[in-house]
């Protein structure tokens, strides 16, 4: 059982990989005010939900902090900002979502709020609270339509594929942009993805196929290999070519397009003193603060309060990992 930690003002929301904001450098901003999940999915990239072997703690963010860092945030980066709320789990776990949205909207650098879910939070009436409150598009994770692999991949004996695909039709009679966002897994769903792009043809939405890709602490499904992009992209190309729809997609098909970045606050090999703020996201890993940035320190068991000296070990687009020193 994971552990529940509130992030609050004392908190930087700058840094972390399961928690904040996250400033690629593109007018597209992740937003992520939870790392809570109700799914197990047996793909996960980031071994998320009840059921993970690695995950120890979870983490919601005080809403009003969140503003008052993505007010600052969108302030520097200028005009024309997609909000994407997202999450190492589900988003529509977190609590206050439709107010978040609603406090996002009035912010005027940003034009555009997209969200990922699996949709199994969502219902009519939510729909129709998330449109109000100004949510434009909805990514909607569904990778399989078969019933009984659609359930076997979600991890779970209660998800119901006839349920999100009502959904998917709710969201598609709305105001709100639907994109169906499947992970191919080759040789698992292949036949499903195709039924995948034959509902996005039918219901005339967006459609955009992700890579299963095999991280170090994610989960893995057993004797299935990780394709490489050459091939992925080729197989997107036959489909295609079959079904005569767009498949293979990169930034400015999703409007992103590169803005200036925050600049960075420590680089790779740099040493730094850390007060140590919060229980990490795994064992023997800590959470700590300086210069105004979160900083995941590995192989740390020191106590809330402490202060110790880390070694930057990395540093891309700002989230920043340490190890003691």
């Amino acid at each position: 059982m994971q552990k529940i930690y509130n992030i609050n003002y004392e908190i930087p929301l700058i840094g972390m990989i399961f928690a904040g904001l996250i400033d690629r450098g593109t007018n597209l901003i992740q937003v992520r005010p939870t790392s809570l999940c109700n799914l197990n999915c047996k793909f996960c990239s980031v071994d998320s939900g009840e059921k993970s072997k690695t995950r120890i703690s979870a983490y919601v963010v005080d809403k009003n902090h969140f503003i008052n860092w993505l007010k600052q945030l969108a302030e520097y980066k200028g005009n024309g900002l997609e909000i994407n709320l997202d999450s190492v789990g589900e988003v529509l776990t977190y609590p206050e979502i439709t107010e978040l949205i609603e406090d996002i909207k009035k912010i005027k650098q940003i034009s555009k709020i997209s969200m990922q879910t699996n949709g199994t939070l969502l219902t009519k009436d939510k729909i129709d609270e998330l449109e109000k409150a100004g949510l434009n598009q909805i990514n909607l994770s569904i990778n399989a339509l078969d019933a009984e692999l659609a359930r076997e991949l979600s991890g779970c004996k209660w998800y119901d594929i006839n349920k999100i695909l009502d959904i998917a039709k709710e969201v598609n009679n709305s105001k709100i942009e639907l994109l169906l966002a499947p992970v191919y897994i080759k040789g698992i769903n292949d036949d499903e993805i195709v039924k995948i792009i034959k509902l996005t043809k039918e219901l005339n939405c967006k459609i955009g196929i992700q890579k299963y890709e095999i991280y170090k602490f994610g989960r893995k499904i057993k004797n299935v290999k990780e394709m490489n992009w050459y091939k992925f992209y080729e197989q997107l190309r036959k489909w295609e070519n079959e079904y005569k729809i767009k498949l293979r997609l990169g930034p400015l098909d999703f409007g992103i397009k590169k803005t200036k970045r925050l600049p960075k606050v420590f680089n790779k090999g740099n040493k730094i003193k850390v007060k140590i703020m919060l229980q990490g996201w795994m064992k023997n890993q800590m959470i700590g603060v300086a210069n105004n940035r979160c900083i995941t320190i590995i192989n740390c068991n020191s106590k809330i309060g402490d202060a110790i000296n880390v070694k930057i070990i990395e540093d891309k687009n700002e989230l920043y990992i340490g190890e003691m020193i």
